[in-house]
């Protein structure tokens, strides 16, 4: 008789390589997954970017049709206002309370440029932003999107976020 020896073919995983991916797999999702879904963190990237976006179509509307458009930050949220359009009087104005006709956002059909998201602060040290026909505001401004923040310069109109 002639016995041959034949090789073992070991495929597969032991059941200790098998235990330790369930254990790397477990750690991974209890720590690193929750923090790929905080939802929140989008939310304020969201905010802060329509915000920057208002601002900086604040400053164009203005040096485009010559009057005065005012940015409004009060509780949590921003607005986009301008003088109505019969009385251009206004148009120099630094009165918050001239400022009536909401300014429709570009390009879309929603007829006020205005955002806020419960649960994230939207603050500013002006309430009352005014953006002139040159293109400079009536003040400088800081605005803090939860832990971001916009700055405004006053002699130029410079809009930017650090």
């Amino acid at each position: 008789m002639n016995f041959q020896k034949h090789s073992v073919n070991r495929n597969g995983f032991t059941l200790i390589e098998l235990i330790t991916t369930i254990i790397l797999v477990g750690v991974l999702s209890a720590t690193a997954i929750p923090k790929l879904f905080n939802y929140s963190v989008y939310q304020q990237r969201t905010l802060f970017d329509d915000t920057l976006n208002a601002i900086r179509y604040a400053e164009k509307l203005a040096v485009a049709t010559s009057c005065n458009v005012m940015v409004q930050i009060t509780g949590n949220q921003y607005t986009v206002l301008r003088p109505t359009l019969t009385d251009r009087s206004k148009c120099t104005s630094t009165t918050n309370t001239d400022f009536t006709l909401a300014v429709s956002r570009p390009g879309t059909s929603e007829t006020s440029y205005q955002n806020s998201v419960s649960g994230i602060s939207l603050t500013s040290t002006a309430q009352y932003i005014f953006f002139q026909a040159y293109g400079n505001t009536s003040s400088a401004a800081t605005i803090a999107v939860g832990s971001q923040t916009i700055n405004i310069v006053q002699a130029t109109g410079f809009v930017y976020a650090p």
